[in-house]
This record gives structure tokens, sequence and C-alpha cells, in this order.
């Protein structure tokens, strides 16, 4: 019904994939020829890639080999199919091909009841942005009797609560003043890294507050959500980073790509092959953009050079940064992190070369600013009291908990509810919603 009121004829899609992904599951149970359950896994997860590969990737395959054509001299067009992106569907795929390869190794049994394996794959509160679940977490908490306590209802709150002060304050607030600059067809260096910073506060606040009012949803049927985020701008290195930011994702490509591969365990060579792989899945798995695949190699060249780094490191006998080299380091990740953002926010990679190239040329902050200060004024005058209480509030580090162990005073839950109520407010005289930036993967 969440998903149908939406598009029905692409509720289908989501039965489906539930109903080949449990026949399967059932099929395990019962096949014992190795041979044969090899052939049936890769077959599954080919109709699942061949799922995704239409209609996240068929546009974007014909246009690359249009262009492949032109470049001998080749005159063909490629005319785009409006082909509807369902919504979530990089999501629920990547949970039925998890409970398909589990069930093939034995790390899990069949599930026999449809009903539950059907509520596992489309569970409400994150069936179209995630965290991506796995079976053998997710489907005994709904088979099991369920009480609802005092604590879980004020966890349920804090946490609807923080989430939607994430994504209508933070990222709505920070949206506009990305959108000035990346609109901008010659926006200053300085207006490039300011905007470039507001983006990462906008992808994480949006993201982040998005998984917070999951996890908020389905506490308060009494299901406990995997954490996806934690504290990923406070990361050491760039693989802290992965293993704080999306969470569900880093662990789901770890489990099903990275160490099938071979990982750590095969040599130098394998491992960096490996980590390259799934950097560049991770961008494609994000959409069908040149400007995604090149955010994942970047990432993947990043990862690939703390490798080779932390392994000179151990030769010379150097151990673990510390004091300044920390500092140092941490600020590194930041840049690494904010430059890879610049590819997934821009609208092609010819754009983000070329704000790059700005950031190198000599900066003018008074036009930078002004860029920013034109969008602010433009707005209405409760947008500039709620930027006002925003500083307030993240100058008391209030958005900085993103766990159950949050232990903020009653006036601090009394801002954050005043904050979430005049953005709600800004939203209604605006007229306009900001979706949620990745409900588009």
């Amino acid at each position: 019904m969440f998903y149908a009121r939406w598009n029905v004829e692409l509720a289908l899609l989501i039965l489906f994939v539930t109903a080949l992904s449990y026949a399967m599951g059932l099929a395990f149970a019962h096949i014992r020829s190795l041979r044969a359950r090899r052939v049936l896994l890769i077959s599954g997860v080919g109709v699942y890639l061949l799922l995704l590969g239409y209609f996240k990737y068929f546009n974007l395959i014909g246009r690359s080999v249009t262009a492949v054509f032109a470049l001998f001299g080749g005159s063909g067009v490629w005319r785009a199919w409006d082909i509807l992106l369902p919504v979530g569907i990089s999501f629920f795929t990547f949970q039925a091909i998890s409970y398909i390869i589990d069930v093939y190794r034995g790390d899990l049994p069949a599930q026999r009841h449809f009903g539950y394996y059907a509520l596992y794959i489309s569970f409400f509160p994150q069936l179209v942005a995630g965290p991506i679940e796995r079976a053998g977490s997710l489907l005994p908490q709904l088979r099991a009797d369920r009480m609802l306590s005092r604590k879980d209802i004020s966890v349920d709150l804090r946490q609807l609560l923080g989430g939607y002060f994430r994504k209508l304050v933070i990222a709505d607030l920070c949206a506009p003043l990305v959108q000035a600059v990346y609109d901008c067809p010659a926006p200053d260096g300085s207006a490039v890294a300011i905007g470039t910073l507001l983006f990462a506060a906008q992808i994480y606040g949006d993201f982040s507050g998005y998984s917070m009012i999951a996890a908020g949803s389905a506490r308060l049927l009494s299901i406990r959500l995997v954490r996806n985020f934690d504290r990923p701008y406070a990361a050491q290195t760039i693989r802290e980073f992965w293993r704080r930011w999306h969470i569900s994702l880093s662990v789901w490509f770890t489990d099903y790509v990275y160490i099938p591969l071979g990982g750590s365990r095969r040599g130098l060579r394998r491992q960096i092959l490996s980590t390259l792989a799934v950097f560049s899945l991770s961008g494609l798995w994000h959409g069908a953009k040149w400007t995604f695949i090149v955010w994942g190699l970047f990432h993947g060249l990043c990862m690939t050079l703390h490798i080779l780094g932390r392994r000179a490191a151990k030769r010379l006998g150097l151990g673990e940064p510390r004091g300044a080299l920390r500092i140092v380091e941490r600020i590194g990740t930041m840049a690494c992190v904010c430059t890879a953002w610049v590819f997934f926010r821009a609208e092609s990679v010819a754009h983000a070369f070329d704000l790059l190239s700005r950031l190198f040329a000599p900066l003018n902050l008074p036009e930078g600013l002004a860029l920013l200060a034109g969008t602010i004024t433009r707005g209405s005058p409760i947008a500039l009291l709620l930027m006002v209480l925003v500083m307030m509030l993240v100058l008391c580090r209030l958005p900085a908990v993103e766990g159950e162990d949050a232990n903020l005073p009653d006036m601090a839950y009394v801002l954050l509810l005043l904050a979430v109520a005049l953005a709600w407010l800004i939203r209604i005289e605006g007229g306009q919603a900001n979706a949620f930036i990745y409900f588009q993967f």
C-alpha cells in the first residue's frame, strides 16, 4: 500500500523481486548438487542485475555507445527512453541478493513463510532509502513477539526529532545555497569551496536524517534497524570514513564483493584491484551518470593511496600519526571527501573539473560571499531567523549524536523542536518540498 500509493505498476516489481528470491531460497534448501546451486545463484543474481541495468543504466549505456561510435565518425544518435526509475530499487534488490547469497552459503536458513519474507523486502520505514537490512538481522525481529517500552518511545521520539532536524533544518537550509553555487555559470573559487562544504553538510543532514527517521519509525514497531552513520566527518582516514558513512552499503560491498574477490588475503595487487572494483561499483550503484562513477573511482584511488601509505609506514617502522600529524591527516581526509563531493553534485564531469579549477585561480572572497548572500536575502525573514537558530544549535553541538546514547538537556529538545517547526513553516510558505537526495538511488 505504501509503495503502490506512488506507483501501482511498479509495486508489482517489488512483488516479483520478493517472489523470485523467496522461491530461490526454498530451492536452495532442497537442491544438493553444488553445480546446480551455483547455476541457480548466478541466474538469480543475474536477473536482479538485469533489472537494475534496465531501469537505471539503459540510457547511460546507449549514450556511451553512441559517443564511442561518434569518435570513429559514426552518425547514430541515441534516443533516450522515458524509463521511470522505481524508488528504492537499489535498496530492495540488494536485500534480495544478500538473502539468496546467505541461504546459498548456508549462513541463513530459507524463510518458509512468504508473508514474513515479503515484509522483510518491503518493510516501509527503510524501503525507499535504506539502510540495507540483512535477513539474518531483520527477519527474526519481524517474527518475534514485540513489546513497546517507555524507553523505546523516548528513543523513538528523539530519533524522529533528530532526523527531521537534520533534514528540514540543516539539509533544506543548505540546499538553496548549494544550488546557487552549482548553477552559477562562473562562480568564484571561494564560492565553490563554501558551496561544497555546505553540500557536505546538506547530503549528510539529508541522508543521515532519513536514516534516523527510518530508525525511529521502525522502533515504534519495536524493530531495531542497523546503524547507518557514525559521525563520518570526524574520520581520521578515508578508510575510517567509509566505516562511518552509509555503513550498511559499505558492509554489503565488503561481504559480497570485496572478500569474494580476494580482499587483502591474496597480496597487495589483489587488494588494490578489489578496492577499485568495490568503489567503482559503489559509484555505479548511485546512479547512471559518469559523475557518480568518477566519484567512486576517486574514493577508490584515495583508499589505494591510504593502503600504500600505511604499508610504507610499516616498513619504515613508523607508528600511527600523532599530534599535529593527526590533525593534518584529518584535514586531508576531509579535503579528499569534499573534492569527491564536487563530482557527486556537479551536472557533468566537465562541470566538476571546471569548478575544481576555480579553486586554483585567484580567489575573490567578497564576490563568493555576495553570491551566497543574494540567495539568503531572497528568502523569507523566517529563513533568516532560522539561520541564526541553526548557528546556535551547531555551536551547541546538538546534532552531533546519531545513536541511542544521546544525553541532551530538556532545553536542547525544545530548541530542536522549535527549529523543526520553523523549518516546516518555511516549507509551507515556499510551497516546495525538497525530496530526500537518496530517493533517486
